[in-house]
């Protein structure tokens, strides 16, 4: 007989590798088995939690909730209090397990669980996720014990004015992200400590109104993440993304989120998707179709913002454009260019369906500076450079990086084409281009034409450089190093879907023209496609798409065939196959003709 306990990873296993290794799956998927399916991740994580050998505060808020091994659980909660820290990486799994294992914790350790609250002063932070993490935390802190003045609080506030000061961030986030976006948009990793809390806010929360908003920020952060979610890749442009999973795509904390909404992912357990699963939210069913049907390619583009600056700007929050082309089998994604976020800014890449971990390309110019860090952080700007490399980003300052920000990068995208323009300012910090080509690659092809061709799978990658280059043998890659100022490249991606044989589509891409003679006098090229469009993009200048310039004003905060939402609207509108769903953030509402929701 097979033991309860290990059913689970059986079941999950079957399900996820036949939505892993069946593409289209999961687009006749009916409502029933999409929710049981789920339901059968949900059991897997959480009994991955309950058994895991090491225990912190995920672990005991699994086992507290689940009932299992109680005792030790409470053990480990008693030793953990006795010297916490982790700031608001602290707060919200320690609330978390507190309040999800409330009827199983004695008088007695909640007592010193609600002394921790005076005793112990956690940093706020300086970023949007670590003041959502903070002020959700503090929220449910103020509401679990109310009525308590402020010598009872690390903070010297009282219990009301904590959850005032909690409501007020949220409400002011909310806000700001449904009107102009986020300034921490799209991130592979810090995604998941958003709506982290907002599982536990929707749990929690005793006002009606805040859960149930918390809930609708649940449902806005998976539709983003949805439309430029492909198998367990978050696609494009990111405004912060780490070194390790910038080149290994189906390893980040978001495609945790991934396997357990979506089923298509790789299982990787994380403590954020563990209180999604532990949470009474119900995932509507029109964003697991947006997030898994690629029958059809479509654009998404949106609008976000730029991370508060302090210094070298006008304006405290320049918008930021993002463009992704989605399809089957890969999809192209990019943000404009220019500094949109210190430190860990990933501008664009080609990312695809593969079984293998590193299936991406992109390039990148390796800046680094104090002006970039001025702009964003008070201290002193002569400083911070070593203080960033200090503080766990080591690779900021070295000339190998495959994260970070330029002013002297830009991009222009039209579907499955990209031009990136590079004009580099002598003596900065590096003079070099780097483009990242996995060693996953079936082939990788230079010829006299000048295209560097590209295949793993059913995935065909062009990629022209504009500058004499050098290739260097990596542990994952070969690292192709362009040194001159001027510089750039030109990509255009297919599959065997779209354009038949490898052949053919070097065939085709070979009679593509490119003009970029006056190059180093006007920064200007142009470039028609393999589909006839004609793309004219000068640095610093107009993007130009057959004649007609783009423009990037005209941007909404969500276009495309599934989320809808203008620019200040506070309203987002999903969209599929005749279903809809409107959230109104300013009324509190959610509108929608789906019968199960």
């Amino acid at each position: 007989m097979i033991k309860r306990k290990i059913l689970p990873y059986i079941l999950f296993s079957i399900v996820n590798l036949q939505m892993f290794f069946s593409p289209n799956l999961s687009f006749g998927v009916s409502a029933g088995s999409f929710r049981d399916a789920f339901q059968i991740r949900r059991d897997s994580l959480i009994h991955f939690y309950v058994n895991a050998r090491h225990v912190g505060l995920d672990e005991i808020a699994a086992k507290l909730r689940m009932g299992v091994n109680v005792d030790s659980a409470l053990a480990h909660l008693s030793h953990l209090m006795d010297n916490p820290r982790g700031d608001m990486f602290w707060m919200y799994p320690f609330i978390g397990a507190y309040l999800y294992g409330q009827d199983n914790i004695p008088d007695s350790l909640k007592q010193k669980a609600r002394n921790v609250w005076r005793t112990y002063t956690p940093y706020r932070g300086d970023t949007e996720n670590h003041w959502t993490m903070y002020y959700t935390s503090l929220y449910l802190a103020a509401q679990t014990w109310p009525g308590e003045d402020g010598s009872q609080w690390y903070n010297g506030k009282s219990s009301e004015e904590n959850l005032k000061d909690g409501e007020g961030w949220l409400t002011f986030w909310m806000k700001t992200t449904t009107t102009i976006g986020q300034g921490e948009f799209d991130s592979p990793g810090y995604g998941a400590v958003y709506l982290a809390p907002m599982f536990l806010l929707h749990e929690f929360a005793k006002d009606p109104v805040m859960k149930k908003k918390a809930g609708m920020m649940i449902d806005y952060l998976l539709a983003d993440f949805a439309v430029e979610y492909l198998k367990g890749n978050f696609c494009g442009g990111h405004s912060r993304d780490y070194p390790e999973t910038v080149v290994s795509p189906t390893t980040t904390a978001m495609t945790a989120f991934g396997y357990l909404f979506f089923g298509d992912a790789p299982f990787i357990p994380r403590g954020e998707t563990l209180f999604a699963a532990m949470s009474s939210y119900k995932l509507p069913e029109i964003i697991y179709r947006i997030a898994t049907d690629r029958s059809q390619p479509y654009v998404d583009t949106e609008t976000k913002r730029v991370r508060s600056k302090m210094r070298h700007d006008t304006v405290k929050n320049p918008p930021v454009y993002k463009c992704t082309y989605m399809t089957a089998d890969y999809a192209l994604g990019s943000l404009q260019g220019g500094i949109l976020q210190p430190i860990q800014q990933h501008t664009w890449d080609v990312t695809w369906v593969s079984k293998k971990v590193h299936n991406t390309l992109f390039s990148i110019h390796p800046y680094y500076s104090g002006y970039e860090l001025g702009m964003f952080f008070p201290e002193e700007e002569k400083l911070m450079v070593d203080a960033v490399i200090a503080s766990n980003k080591p690779s900021y300052n070295t000339e190998d990086k495959w994260v970070g920000s330029s002013p002297y990068e830009q991009t222009f995208q039209d579907h499955n084409a990209i031009i990136v323009l590079y004009s580099i300012k002598p003596g900065s910090n590096y003079e070099h281009v780097d483009g990242f080509f996995t060693k996953d690659f079936d082939e990788r092809i230079v010829d006299g034409s000048g295209w560097i061709f590209c295949r793993e799978g059913n995935v065909y990658i062009a990629y022209y450089p504009l500058r004499p280059y050098e290739w260097s043998e990596e542990g994952i890659d070969f690292r192709l190093r362009s040194h001159d100022l001027k510089n750039g490249c030109i990509v255009e991606v297919s599959s065997r879907h779209e354009t038949g044989s490898f052949d053919e589509f070097k065939s085709a891409i070979l009679k593509t023209k490119i003009d970029y003679r006056k190059f180093d006098k006007d920064l200007t090229l142009r470039y028609t496609t393999r589909s006839g469009d004609k793309m004219q993009f000068t640095f610093g200048g107009k993007r130009i798409l057959n004649g007609k310039p783009v423009d990037f004003k005209s941007y909404k905060l969500f276009s495309g065939p599934y989320l809808q939402a203008e620019v200040g609207s506070e309203m987002l509108k999903m969209a599929y196959k005749g279903q809809y769903r409107v959230l109104d953030f300013k009324n509190a509402t959610v509108e929608t003709n789906a019968k199960d929701e």
